[in-house]
Parts: structure tokens; sequence; C-alpha cells
């Protein structure tokens, strides 16, 4: 993979790739390139991503959202592992909301979340394996409703396939953790559109 050739590359000097061969599927491949003095491969592992493969992002479609992302909030039920970001370590106040606050993180000890059922909400502590480590890949950032809400990046659970989210093994994403920040980009699609990015 020519990683020289993408324009991601010249904003960051750690690109995540999530690639598949055809958007239908929920197995994928994960590559971790970092820039020293050139680009070269740090990882590749295989990652699980949304039921129905990758697509356009939107609430209930089961898909991976296509797409070139950074990372916002990094969290888990877990210890913060050493990350270089802030880390939120969840507790029994942690939603992910998809109503009032549509795509929002909450904490009902410091906001009001009385307005939600919480029938469209994630208890984020109530999931145990994936979200021992867990990031939001600033999917629909904007909040706008109906686009799609929980999109991180986690632990493999106890299925095949996420909702959406992408999966790796536990300790490749403990791992990854400690080295995430600002500027790393991750880019989900095809390896044949790769060049778009």
């Amino acid at each position: 993979m020519n990683i020289e050739s993408l324009k991601a590359s010249k904003k960051t000097d750690q690109l995540f790739l999530v690639c598949v061969d055809h958007y239908n599927t929920s197995h994928a491949t994960f590559y971790y390139y970092k820039k020293e003095e050139k680009w070269r491969l740090v990882l590749q592992t295989p990652a699980l991503i949304g039921q129905r493969g990758m697509g356009e992002g939107k609430e209930g479609a089961r898909q991976t959202p296509i797409g070139e992302y950074t990372f916002g909030k990094l969290m888990g039920i877990a210890p913060d592992p050493g990350t270089k970001m802030d880390y939120h370590q969840i507790t029994e106040d942690d939603y992910w909301c998809g109503e009032q606050y549509y795509n929002e993180f909450v904490d009902e000890k410091t906001r009001d979340h009385s307005h939600c059922t919480k029938e469209n909400d994630e208890h984020l502590i109530d999931y145990t394996k994936p979200y021992e480590y867990t990031a939001f890949f600033n999917y629909n950032k904007e909040c706008i409703k109906g686009k799609g809400s929980a999109y991180f990046f986690h632990c493999f659970g106890t299925h095949d396939y996420t909702m959406g989210c992408v999966a790796l093994h536990h300790d490749i994403v403990k791992y990854l953790f400690t080295i995430i920040d600002e500027k790393t980009i991750m880019i989900i699609d095809s390896y044949d559109n790769l060049y778009k990015y």
C-alpha cells in the first residue's frame, strides 16, 4: 500500500486504515501506519465492522460509516491504560444519548437527563466486554438526529460483527489507546477507494 500517495498522509504521522474488499462483509482488516522518517506498517490485524458491512451511516443501518475520521472521547470501563488524550473511566452514571442529547456523552451527575426515555441510549457500563476500552471516532459530531449515533472504536464483543462500530482484539485496542492523539486519522473504506483520501 502506497501510504505516501494518500492526501491524509500529509495531515498526520499516524494512520489507521479499516479496509475491505467489498462492502457487504462484517470482517475487515485494520492497519496501523506510522511516519518516522518514512511511513512504515506497525500493525495489521483482523477487525469486525457492521453486521451489514460498510456504507452510509444512519440510525439503525448496522453499517460502519465510510469516511475519514479523527478521534474524540476516549473512555472505558477499565482504568486509563496511559493515553495521550484525556481518558474517562466509565461509571454507572454514563450514557451515550440517542434522544435529547443525540450522539452526545451524558454523565447524569453533571447533566439533566430526565427528559430521555433512555430507550435509544447506551448505558455504557452495561457493555462490559466491548467497552472495556472504547473511543468515539467523530462520526456525526454535529449530532444530526437520524444520521447515526454511538459509532465507536472498541474491543471485540461476543458477536462476529458490530452494530456499526469498528472492533479489534482487546489487547490491541489497549495498546492503540496509548498512541492515539488528536491528529491520528482513521480511514474506513474498501481497498479500491483508498485513493480518495
